[in-house]
This record gives C-alpha cells, structure tokens and sequence, in this order.
C-alpha cells in the first residue's frame, strides 16, 4: 500500500484497483476522474514533489494506467465485469463452492481515439488560424506586388 495525502492506493502485484489508485468511487463521471487525476499528477510529478526520481515515476505510471483505463469507456466495461467476476468467485470460494471464471485481461482497443481536451482543440485552432492568416497575407502580398498566384516554378522549365 501506498499512502499519498491520506489517500491509501492498493498496489497489488498482479491486479490494481483503479479506482482506489484514482480515489474516486466506482460510479465516478469521466469530469471527477479527470479531477482526481490531474490532483495526483501534480502531487506525484517527479519535477514537483519530494519523493526519489524512480518512486515518483512509478507511482506516476501506475496513477496514469488507472486514469487511461477508466477514461475509456470500453475498458472501464472490461474493468467493471472483471471486478465483479472476481468478486463474485470471491463469495463463491467463501461459501464452499469454487467456480472457475475466464476472466479477460483489459489491453487497449485497436482503433479507439480518446476525444481531445481543451489544450489540444485550443492548439488545432490555433494552428488552423495560422495557416490561414499564412495564406490570406500570400495572397495580399502576391496582389500587390503583381506577381503571379498560380506561376509554374522554375524548376519545372525546362
């Protein structure tokens, strides 16, 4: 276990709880998953926070992992029916009967794209807006200095 601004983040060896790694509860909206993701980035930030180098990038990585899990609406599905199949053989290894469940591991889906935060749709605007102010003053520079727009260049004459 890992204690992280009283937050106690279960580290198992073969399997994590995402959702405690993350702190939120299992019913948590894509917005509060965000939230507690961004609040541990900047806690577990190896340029940010007093733990040793390899420490913070680990505990980094796995707050990262959990995060890209649950934000992906098939994998948290995947997660969700993993969780409830081990707890389910849980009871059943309890009251004396021992079912064997397949249980599928979660791997990223080929194909999916996670939709763009608001950075990156701020930078697409902005580099959209560029090229065409680029273009725009092209074309006024070319107008008014009397060359032409569509000249073949010279490297094609022979």
């Amino acid at each position: 276990m890992i204690n992280i601004n009283n937050n106690i983040l279960i580290i198992l060896n073969a399997e994590q709880n995402y959702y405690s790694i993350l702190g939120v509860h299992e019913k948590a909206t894509p917005h509060e998953l965000r939230k507690a993701f961004c609040k541990l980035t900047k806690e577990l930030h190896p340029d940010t926070t007093s733990l040793n180098h390899q420490d913070a990038t680990f505990k980094l990585r796995v707050v990262l992992e959990a995060y890209e899990n649950l934000n992906n609406p098939t994998l948290r599905n995947l997660y969700d029916m993993k969780l409830k199949n081990i707890q389910n053989s849980e009871t059943d290894i309890l009251n004396g009967r021992k079912i064997n469940h397949n249980i599928s591991k979660l791997t990223n889906t080929i194909g999916y794209r996670r939709p763009f935060s608001n950075g990156e749709m701020f930078s697409l605007f902005l580099l959209i807006f560029v090229i065409s102010l680029s273009l725009i003053f092209f074309l006024l520079f070319a107008n008014f200095t009397g060359r032409e727009v569509n000249s073949i260049p010279i490297w094609l004459i022979e």
